[in-house]
């Protein structure tokens, strides 16, 4: 089973920093990371270390971070890109139409670095001194929402499936 270590790197946002900031909205990172290492983040005991995953023989993983927050020295909270690691259009497209429906952003967009890297860009610029993260923030719960609609939905018509189905057999 893989164990969780901390990492030295000082640009990396903590995971109790990214839940601070994005609440419940950490969910859909988390359930990320939980399906591409196969740990459970949720179940460990303390979320106060920014994480890397190392194998059960103790040989290291490649380290990344899961997140990180660029800006330059001085400017405004309000104009943030965010660095989301692992991560594709699949998110970056979902994730910026959230964030645009909010009514204080003035820009948000996302952009790859490479066809051959699985790293977002994602810049957010708001407007009257919003800081960047709490649209962020709201997105990744309003998407964590709409998922968890979609989800409730399918399961509910694969049950009602199932006993028409089995209904069909009596």
């Amino acid at each position: 089973m893989p164990t969780i270590t901390p990492l030295a790197e000082k640009s990396v946002i903590s995971v109790d920093d990214v839940y601070n900031v994005f609440g419940e909205g950490w969910s859909v990172t988390r359930c990320y990371v939980a399906m591409v290492t196969g740990l459970n983040i949720g179940e460990t005991s303390s979320l106060s270390d920014s994480f890397s995953v190392t194998s059960m023989a103790g040989i290291d993983i490649e380290k990344k971070p899961v997140l990180e927050m660029v800006q330059a020295d001085g400017a405004d909270e309000g104009c943030v890109t965010f660095v989301l690691h692992e991560e594709d259009h699949t998110l970056g497209n979902s994730l910026r139409y959230m964030v645009m429906k909010n009514t204080e952003v003035e820009f948000c967009g996302y952009s790859i670095t490479h066809p051959s890297e699985s790293k977002i860009n994602f810049r957010i610029q708001t407007r009257g001194g919003l800081p960047a993260t709490e649209p962020l923030r709201k997105g990744l719960n309003d998407l964590t929402d709409v998922c968890k609609h979609v989800l409730h939905t399918f399961e509910a018509q694969i049950k009602d499936f199932r006993q028409q189905q089995g209904e069909a057999m009596e």
